[in-house]
């Protein structure tokens, strides 16, 4: 290469056969992008693995050259193979060169978007006018996506408060670029900054939005994120697979099923659940589609793991626990969570069955693989599931400044998007103060947990299975009336009950 490159240097070729190879891979991104979204997927998913170097050398020669357009409109075509294939990376290097290369649309003086259908790189640049406008916007957000999260202290820094601020003010309800992503990422600036009063109507605006100046795909795409991120409309997820079926999506697809199935694991359908689980994975798996395939692998062996059939048969336990750790250590290969949804679920199988030790070691490892960026919330989550453990070893005392620890951790971020992150606290953080010599607080936390656990607002991310969650509780309620009785046991319980999830967080 670096011969040939002399050659061409000697020949004065070199600009000319750079700039030809920049445009035939911003064509060959550019078309293959929407391949991703139907029946093509897997031949283009193929084809971006097979010529990504020479995607990277085209970005490369377009921000060498600051020829902005070029580099937006391949970042644009590229950015979502980055997210099915885990490209973090790339994605927020070539977001921020890019983006680097013009205006920022989000610094005073503003400029209002104006309604622009469809995709920016749906025609190739030259771009004028609104498309360019777009395409520039859509940069600064795909930036944003990829950044790395301060927990809630990133709220702290005005320069986060005002960028927020900005992207809230640049765009307007009606518009049909935020009925897709990166447009999309409106609504949630707009939860970030007090616009939502939750997680729930940020997704049901999305969804109308999608509805309203969509396709099909795009309302599928809200379904699916609405069904994974609060799991309440037991037809979000039936709507979305029918549609990713109608595109022939395997990705979309496999999500589905997966979410399909974990609606019917909370409502006690084991079977069905697992039915889901198991073809979710086969899609997955004949999409090549490595980060996913471990997850559905996980949540099938969990779940087979609580049917009655399995328990009941020590041959096929144990060979639904073995292939839950393989997932776990197959998940940590795709290294595509920042919490792995399998390490997790094992930890709480060893938990549940009394092997402490083993289940604090898949923490261990979690932990051991958060970087800089990694969310505190993350790392609260991971917190609580450690008060817990400390509670099944009765070390209570260790188990409320666990619990402690991982509430302050969550703070502000998961009041916003995930207040079921900190809901989920309240039944070991019971069961840990009526241990630790603070019943009284443990039954006001109770009755809070079991106010908010099945509303809208706590709907969000679960850390812990059902079956983790009824035992949890069960240990708590039992300790709680052994150390009150009966009648003090249930006054300050009702107290609970009424506070809010924030006034209850402070008895953690």
């Amino acid at each position: 290469a670096e011969y040939a490159g002399e050659r061409l240097d000697e020949a004065g070729e070199r600009a000319a056969v750079e700039r030809r190879h920049l445009t035939y891979y911003r064509e060959l991104a550019r078309l293959t992008d929407p391949e991703l979204r139907t029946g093509r997927q897997t031949a283009a998913l193929t084809r971006f693995e097979s010529e990504h170097d020479n995607i990277r050398a085209a970005l490369r020669t377009a921000v060498g050259l600051g020829d902005e357009q070029e580099a937006l409109c391949l970042v644009h075509a590229m950015s979502w193979f980055w997210q099915l294939r885990n490209h973090q990376l790339d994605s927020r290097t070539w977001a921020r060169a890019a983006a680097g290369l013009g205006p920022d649309p989000f610094l005073p003086p503003l400029r209002p978007a104006e309604p622009f259908a469809g995709r920016c790189v749906d025609v190739p640049p030259p771009w004028t006018g609104e498309r360019l406008w777009e395409a520039r916007r859509g940069g600064r957000l795909l930036v944003l996506a990829t950044e790395g999260g301060e927990g809630a202290a990133a709220f702290e820094h005005p320069e986060t408060r005002a960028r927020l601020d900005a992207v809230v003010a640049a765009y307007r309800p009606g518009l049909p670029q935020t009925c897709r992503q990166p447009g999309a990422m409106w609504y949630f600036a707009r939860l970030m900054t007090g616009g939502f009063a939750g997680l729930d109507e940020t997704l049901a605006a999305l969804l109308a939005a999608a509805r309203e100046h969509g396709e099909d795909w795009d309302v599928a795409f809200s379904l699916l994120l609405r069904a994974k991120l609060l799991g309440e409309q037991p037809g979000d997820a039936e709507e979305a697979l029918g549609l990713f079926e109608a595109a022939r999506d395997s990705w979309g697809i496999a999500e589905s099923l997966a979410a399909r199935g974990e609606t019917y694991e909370r409502a006690g359908r084991s079977a069905e659940a697992a039915a889901d689980f198991a073809r979710a994975m086969d899609a997955a798996t004949q999409l090549g589609a490595h980060s996913q395939v471990p997850v559905f692998k996980a949540l099938l062996a969990a779940v087979r793991l609580r049917t009655r059939a399995v328990a009941d048969d020590p041959v096929a336990w144990a060979e639904a626990e073995r292939t839950l750790a393989e997932a776990a250590d197959e998940s940590g290969e795709s290294g595509a969570e920042a919490v792995s949804t399998a390490r997790l679920l094992l930890a709480q199988h060893y938990g549940n069955t009394g092997r402490t030790a083993l289940a604090r070691t898949q923490l261990d490892v979690m932990e051991g693989e958060f970087g800089e960026d990694t969310p505190s919330l993350f790392r609260g989550m991971l917190g609580g599931v450690r008060g817990w453990l400390a509670c099944v070893d009765g070390a209570y005392e260790q188990a409320t400044a666990h619990l402690g620890g991982a509430v302050r951790d969550m703070e502000v971020l998961a009041y916003l998007v995930a207040p079921y992150l900190v809901v989920a606290q309240f039944a070991p953080a019971a069961w840990a103060r009526a241990g630790s010599g603070a019943p009284e607080a443990g039954a006001r936390l109770l009755g809070a947990y079991d106010a908010h656990r099945g509303t809208r607002s706590g709907a969000g991310f679960r850390p812990y299975t059902a079956q983790t969650e009824a035992a949890m509780r069960e240990h708590a309620e039992a300790a709680l009336w052994e150390a009150l009785g009966t009648g003090e046991y249930r006054v300050l319980y009702e107290e609970g009950a009424g506070l809010s999830v924030r006034e209850a967080a402070e008895f953690v």
